[in-house]
């Protein structure tokens, strides 16, 4: 329970980036938005956890490839600080995602940023299927927690964070949870 708590934390801390700068920039995020955002993500990231469940099921050595997968992903996650595009570019500039400038968070963006949370962790979760359904649903509970957090702590102070470090922070410790994994 320990390991499924700490990925989903880990997982997450991008949802606390996303609501962070949501409150500093006083753009809203609706009931109806905030759970088609989970939703969505709920969606992507039971998807991974299915191709894991095959993956454990049809290869001998799938903990093995699994743990590969974190690492790999954890390797990913810390070096690509540096990138500006796609994805990566709407997680370091969420407020980008308010494409009609209204200060509201629609449906329709919720969906994409509910994607846009759920990307990296979809490898994380094919590589940890074994952990069960508990892991997408503990995933998308606390992203939704960290997003909501996240979105008072901008409305209330102004610290300098880099995410950029907290990023490096994340892919370390999939990287150790999937050395782990290899034993």
């Amino acid at each position: 329970m320990l390991k499924i708590l700490s990925l989903s934390f880990i997982l997450s801390i991008d949802a606390l980036f996303f609501g962070f700068s949501f409150g500093l920039n006083q753009i809203k995020l609706p009931l109806k938005s905030a759970a088609a955002m989970t939703l969505t993500g709920l969606i992507v990231i039971l998807g991974a956890a299915k191709l894991g469940d095959i993956m454990y099921t049809l290869l001998p050595h799938a903990k093995l490839i699994g743990g590969l997968i974190l690492i790999g992903m954890g390797i990913y996650l810390a070096a690509d600080c540096k990138n500006k595009g796609g994805v990566k570019s709407m997680l370091s500039k969420p407020e980008t995602t308010d494409i009609n400038h209204s200060s509201i968070i629609e449906t329709p963006e919720a969906m994409a940023i509910g994607i846009a949370l759920s990307i990296d962790s979809s490898a994380v979760v094919i590589g940890s299927a074994y952990l069960g359904a508990m892991l997408p649903l503990f995933i998308m509970l606390m992203q939704l927690i960290l997003m909501t957090l996240g979105i008072y702590l901008g409305k209330k102070i102004k610290p300098d964070i880099n995410s950029k470090f907290i990023s490096v922070i994340s892919g370390l410790i999939i990287i150790i949870l999937g050395f782990l994994q290899l034993n």
